[in-house]
């Protein structure tokens, strides 16, 4: 074992317990990502949805590290994001999953405290954020 690194044991049974909705969270949001880059017409647009799937993607496996386990994703939110987008936009949709990064930030900083990991992971999530904001103002302009 490195000598940084963190045993799953060790973590307090909240830690643990944010750890695994994190996880639930980050494989949720990649099915999302994944299914609207695969519907999208926009080259460009599916190419920056399918990048934030990916790095949605590792940071469940990094989770996975932690808790020890696999988990499925939220099948409400699947729905839910899916008819969201698809009745009001894609705009409307991903700045509703977007309030949900938010909350996944802060609870990152506090699992940052025990696991120095998951502040790198918060520092992608800001920049999806960035990144959906700039596909969203650049589709808006157009």
């Amino acid at each position: 074992m490195k000598k940084n690194e963190i045993k799953v044991k060790e973590l307090s049974l909240a830690i643990r317990r944010q750890i695994v909705k994190a996880q639930k969270n980050e494989v949720t949001e990649y099915h999302i990502y994944k299914r609207l880059a695969r519907d999208s017409n926009n080259k460009k647009q599916k190419n920056i949805l399918n990048s934030i799937a990916e790095d949605e993607l590792r940071h469940y496996k990094v989770w996975m590290k932690y808790s020890g386990k696999e988990v499925e994703p939220n099948q409400w939110d699947l729905f839910k994001f899916y008819w969201l987008i698809r009745l009001f936009g894609i705009g409307y949709g991903l700045r509703k999953m977007e309030m949900g990064e938010r909350r996944a930030k802060i609870n990152y900083s506090e699992i940052g405290k025990f696991v120095p990991e998951a502040l790198k992971l918060s520092k992608e999530e800001s920049l999806h954020e960035q990144e959906i904001f700039k596909m969203l103002e650049s589709k808006r302009l157009k």
